[in-house]
């Protein structure tokens, strides 16, 4: 099992611009969070190991796992009312953690629902537990699947936490059928920073408390940021599209605050659509497509 490594360095170059100069615009116990002074890129100066398969420790235990399945579940049912329902195909969740998403895509008979995972304790949830049996341990770059094969590839959650991106992203590409769909959540720094700088200031710096999760998200991503690096992994037509928030906080039930932050929703979805999608408020959720030959 490997380990993250707690050392605080400033990468080498950004990775979108390769520029050189940064400047400090949060701490959070004792980490940098960075902005790229060239194209105002935002990641985290902690170097974890890019592999790191920790997550979920040595075991999963059993339990209810909230977080990951009933708070999830209106956001999954958003998202499988716009790709899955009146269609059929192939399906790749790509980090797909314990596998409650798959298993929210099963009675979808029209898709055939594949999950990638580098945890081998999650691995072995999905597959004993939820009885998954198409759950692949390792990374997708590793993994034995045939380019050119899936409609969908989701990854809920799973960009912000590479150090180096691109070989995912370019693997992802090439397992997606022409005019496939790369559908990614991932915070919104836009919305983040402003509110990790608030929480600081009303509640000072706390351990337990998530601001940036500095050791865990290594990049904070903006509609441009995102785009520019999809588009260098081969994705065009990169679009925005919003699906109700988790319907928990810290990962902890809250009806109250499920309340507060599906207005929140409501609000941000509205502000995008007056705005022709210039101003995002939301969490990205991201598609990014793969071009056919006939488009080109």
């Amino acid at each position: 099992m490997t380990e993250a490594i707690n050392r605080n360095v400033e990468p080498a170059k950004c990775l979108l611009c390769g520029g050189l100069r940064r400047r400090p615009i949060f701490n959070e116990l004792g980490i940098d969070i960075l902005q790229c002074c060239g194209c105002h890129h935002v990641f985290s100066s902690f170097e974890a190991n890019p592999h790191y398969d920790g997550f979920w420790g040595e075991e999963v235990t059993e339990g209810d796992h909230f977080y990951w399945s009933k708070a999830r579940r209106r956001m999954h049912q958003d998202f499988f009312r716009k790709f899955l329902v009146g269609r059929s195909g192939r399906l790749l969740d790509v980090g797909c953690g314990l596998g409650f998403f798959l298993k929210a895509v099963a009675p979808y008979a029209n898709w055939e629902a594949y999950g990638c995972e580098i945890s081998p304790a999650a691995v072995r949830y999905a597959r004993e537990t939820l009885r998954l049996p198409n759950v692949i341990c390792g990374r997708p770059e590793d993994a034995n699947l045939p380019q050119s094969s899936f409609d969908i590839i989701t990854m809920w959650d799973v960009v912000e936490h590479f150090l180096l991106p691109d070989p995912l992203l370019k693997r992802c590409h090439a397992l997606l059928k022409e005019g496939g769909i790369c559908f990614m959540r991932t915070p919104n720094v836009r919305i983040q920073l402003p509110r990790a700088r608030l929480m600081k200031l009303a509640r000072g710096m706390q351990p337990g408390i998530a601001y940036l999760q500095a050791r865990d998200h290594l990049h904070h991503y903006s509609m441009s940021s995102i785009r520019r690096l999809l588009e260098r992994s081969g994705f065009s037509r990169i679009e925005f599209t919003h699906l109700h928030p988790i319907q928990s906080v810290s990962r902890k039930r809250s009806r109250f605050v499920g309340g507060v932050k599906n207005v929140w929703f409501e609000a941000a979805r509205a502000l995008a659509i007056i705005s022709g999608g210039y101003l995002n408020f939301d969490n990205l959720f991201v598609l990014a497509h793969k071009e056919s030959r006939r488009a080109r």
